[in-house]
């Protein structure tokens, strides 16, 4: 699950103009439409250019606009207004009725007031495969993430599919599929929700496991290098075994569902995402269930990145026969649209 927040789409934006100023640390000025702020990174889009350039927010000095624009700081407090420089050094003036001024490091993101909803959208879709001759094996990994994020709702998808074949051998696949859904509480870092696990595997002899909960969420770290989100809740879990299967659990149970996301950011090159989830059964006693995602992006084109991702599908009580861990790494290049 990945946790983000961003600003309001309030309406539809009409277009802007590239008037904004960038004052640099070193003294160099650049003018155009600033579009937004992430990841310590400032998308700037002079007139002159074709396309927009991000900007190391450290480096910056001061913005100064006409134009309205969402900030959020590390509460998660969200701030309409013109944008200016303010009475002490690498702060932030933001005027709208009353004027409020935060120091850079406290401006956590920034986007345009008015984005539309497919403005909105950020996602990365990812692709790899290998191929042994000796022993005819071929490996073919998708991946796909999807988000959206407004001022009170945050929204992702994540999915990964592996598929392996061999001489003399049978095929292998492992497909999961998360969602979730969560609303800011009270205009705090706290969020409430729900979410949607599904895991197909051949390893594991699990045809289809399902997995529907609610809970609610904190993020415990936000600032323009590192998040820290964790999660606490309830599920409720149906298992689909393969075709001749033994089950050694029920196959219909509530769970406790527990999660922590971890994610760091270098500047315009690598991110590293580590998540948890962890199900304690309440219906099965002693059964516990844990899923970990391991993934670090390399940027090294534009919008495209080799992505090196591990997983681990973790079961105590497996199906008979099955392993309890269904571990492997990945290798693929993608690329990422905002």
């Amino acid at each position: 699950m990945a946790l983000f927040l961003l600003a309001p789409c309030v309406a539809l934006a009409s277009s802007r103009t590239k008037t904004d100023t960038v004052y640099m640390r070193n003294g160099d000025k650049i003018t155009g439409e600033i579009q937004s702020l992430s990841q310590g990174q400032l998308s700037v889009k002079p007139k002159y250019t074709s396309t927009a350039f991000v900007i190391d927010w450290a480096e910056v000095d001061h913005l100064e606009s006409t134009q309205d624009f969402v900030i959020t700081d590390p509460e998660g407090k969200i701030y309409t207004g013109t944008l200016g420089e303010g009475s002490a050094d690498r702060t932030l003036a933001i005027d709208k009725n009353v004027s409020i001024t935060l120091p850079l490091d406290s401006v956590i993101q920034i986007d345009q007031l008015g984005e539309t909803f497919l403005k909105r959208m950020r996602g990365n879709f990812d692709v790899g495969s290998s191929f042994a001759k000796s022993n005819g094996q071929k490996n073919l990994t998708v991946q796909g993430d999807l988000g959206y994020q407004s001022k009170q709702h945050l929204f992702s998808l994540d999915t990964s599919s592996q598929f392996s074949s061999q001489k003399e051998t049978s095929d292998t696949n492992e497909t999961t599929a998360k969602i979730a859904l969560f609303q800011q509480l009270r205009k705090s870092n706290w969020y409430g929700g729900g979410l949607t696990n599904f895991l197909s595997s051949t390893e594991q002899q699990i045809a289809l496991r399902s997995t529907l909960g609610g809970g609610v969420a904190n993020r415990l770290i936000f600032t323009n290098r590192t998040n820290l989100t964790a999660m606490g809740g309830l599920a409720f879990t149906v298992e689909r075994d393969a075709q001749g299967a033994v089950s050694t659990a029920r196959t219909k149970a509530l769970d406790s569902a527990f999660a922590a996301q971890y994610s760091t950011f270098r500047f315009d090159s690598t991110t590293f995402n580590t998540t948890v989830w962890l199900y304690p059964s309440l219906t099965s006693p002693g059964r516990v269930r844990m899923t970990l995602n391991q993934d670090v992006y390399h940027k090294f084109l534009g919008d495209f990145y080799v992505r090196v991702s591990f997983y681990d599908n973790y079961d105590n009580r497996p199906v008979v026969g099955a392993p309890s861990n269904n571990l492997g790494a990945t290798s693929t290049v993608g690329w990422s649209f905002h």
